[in-house]
């Protein structure tokens, strides 16, 4: 979906461009059509960063939660509540579970 918003940004930036070049030198319209290209591809890099952090993060947390839970069940016989695993998230990294 982000993919096709950027697409669509830069479809419009560079049809914007390019309505009224009789009104500006050619330089000046050329210009600012690689500067918002360049724009674009930078945001969109970003995007795409961030987005893989995002799903890195989810991983490690199912990974530990996974962990957790398994390992209360190999020790007590039954699989923790969420509020036991809630309080030991907590306790373990200082931040609640996503």
């Amino acid at each position: 979906m982000k993919q096709r918003i950027l697409a669509a940004a830069f479809t419009v930036a560079l049809a914007g461009g390019s309505l009224a070049p009789a009104l500006a030198d050619g330089a000046a319209s050329t210009r600012n059509i690689i500067i918002i290209s360049g724009a674009a591809v930078v945001i969109g890099a970003n995007i795409v960063r961030k987005n893989r952090q995002k799903r890195e993060q989810v991983a490690v947390a199912d990974r530990r939660q996974d962990a957790y839970r398994d390992w209360f069940y190999h020790k007590y016989g039954y699989y923790p509540t969420d509020d036991q695993f809630k309080q030991w998230y907590y306790q373990t990294y200082g931040t609640n579970p996503e």
